[in-house]
């Protein structure tokens, strides 16, 4: 049987010639512990361990898998978020570390306040679960047009214990919202038609995920802009509204929200790049 050192060692070297080959090293520690049911430093402080011929077999698989490209949170079946964790399959696109920003100004703007809340296009559920689980008082309404999202979302919010505060409903982004809300939080498909294999080639997980859910038309625009088009008939008086988008994109959107009468400022992500366009009345 091989041992725990041994298998690291292999498919590390065999990850480095797949498609992500700068995470090959974190690839295979991460899919390891995950079929051995440890943490990572398990995997370093005994390496001399054997793994049994069914761990053997499951881990090479996800290994092979992994060569392909198919994403590691897709492979696990989970993702970390905000914290907390979520379930992820092909029916979802992964959540992202950015979109921690505006998960972030939500909060700063909810300030511990009942409010109501939107999520358009809510996908895996990330945003919204994320904001009831850390925001007590507010309630929450996901929307997403793809109903095989939103059951992978509904999960969520149940095994992150914040079901009783999560509506979901189906719909085109405002569309199912017939109220006035406090605050529209929307991370939708940004990319150009054209770009998709150009991102792919840089991260090879967009090849795995739902297209819907990364598209946006010619110029990545188009969800947002009709998004926008329509804050006017839910946003309360002093309401509020946050769109996370590709940094080129935000001087755009900062227009599209200024031309329909809103205040805007703009937020950083990690990296100091704008990234979350903040609109108020």
């Amino acid at each position: 049987m091989r041992t725990w050192g041994d298998a690291r060692t292999a498919a590390t070297a065999h990850l480095r010639s797949a498609p992500d080959p700068h995470t090959a090293a974190l690839d295979a520690d991460v899919l390891l512990a995950h079929v051995l049911g440890v943490g990572k430093e398990a995997l370093y402080a005994h390496p001399e361990r054997e793994l049994s011929a069914a761990e053997d077999s499951t881990f090479q698989e996800l290994v092979e898998r992994r060569s392909r490209g198919e994403p590691v949170a897709y492979l696990r079946g989970f993702k970390e978020f905000y914290g907390l964790r979520f379930r992820v399959d092909p029916r979802v696109l992964i959540p992202r570390p950015e979109t921690e920003v505006l998960v972030e100004a939500a909060r700063e703007r909810i300030a511990e306040r009942a409010l109501n809340v939107v999520d358009v296009g809510t996908g895996s559920g990330a945003i919204a679960v994320a904001i009831a689980a850390h925001e007590h008082r507010v309630r929450v309404i996901a929307t997403d047009s793809s109903r095989d999202a939103l059951v992978v979302a509904e999960a969520n919010a149940l095994a992150n214990g914040v079901a009783d505060r999560v509506e979901f409903r189906h719909g085109d982004l405002l569309g199912p919202i017939t109220e006035r809300v406090d605050l529209v939080c929307a991370n939708l498909p940004y990319l150009r038609d054209d770009t998709v294999k150009e991102w792919v080639g840089e991260r090879s997980s967009l090849a795995f995920e739902p297209r819907e859910a990364v598209v946006a038309g010619p110029d990545g625009l188009g969800l947002i802009g009709r998004c926008i088009a329509d804050l006017s008939r839910v946003l309360a008086p002093d309401g509020a509204a946050l769109f996370e988008c590709d940094p080129p994109q935000v001087a755009a959107v900062t227009e599209m929200l200024e031309r329909v009468g809103l205040r805007t400022r703009t937020v950083l992500d990690l990296t100091g790049a704008e990234r979350v366009v903040v609109a108020e009345r």
